[in-house]
């Protein structure tokens, strides 16, 4: 590889690693889900059982929302599809983290976590409480300030594509 080459690849590398994690926030009912399973986790520790799934499911919330949401938020391998393509979510077995972000702002902001099973159409399914949740307009406000495009208030359902 010649030198003017490594140079460039070297910068590269340096500008991907310089630069700085995307600040999270978390609207008010991704943050109790959030702090009812610490709470949880907790007392499986206060008790010794650390293995236990309540530990494990805190463990996977509380590393995707410090070190990989905020990494790369804006991955296309995280977005939903059709109107929600502004909407991303990671999946971890059971486990649902749907978010917006800014890419101006440098923040993501949760909007949901769930743990519930997926079954498509059933009513407990993640994907069906989370579409409920935004066509009920509980997050009309965090989407503005984000800057995110408009979610359509009816979209029809079985839309959001996971």
């Amino acid at each position: 590889m010649s030198g003017r080459r490594r140079k460039a690849n070297a910068q590269q590398v340096e500008t991907k690693s310089s630069r700085q994690p995307y600040e999270v926030d978390m609207a008010a009912s991704a943050e109790e889900v959030y702090k009812a399973l610490a709470r949880l986790a907790k007392a499986a520790e206060a008790a010794g059982d650390y293995a236990n799934a309540h530990c494990t499911t805190f463990n996977m919330v509380r590393d995707a929302i410090t070190r990989i949401i905020p990494n790369d938020p804006l991955s296309k391998n995280y977005a939903l599809r059709g109107d929600l393509s502004n909407i991303f979510r990671l999946r971890k077995g059971r486990l649902r983290i749907c978010w917006i972000a800014s890419s101006k702002m440098r923040r993501v902001c949760i909007l949901f976590i769930s743990e519930t099973l997926r079954k498509e159409g059933d009513a407990s399914d993640p994907y069906v409480i989370f579409q409920s949740l935004l066509e009920s307009g509980l997050f009309d406000d965090v989407i503005r300030r984000f800057g995110v495009r408009a979610i359509p208030k009816t979209p029809e359902r079985g839309k959001l594509i996971h």
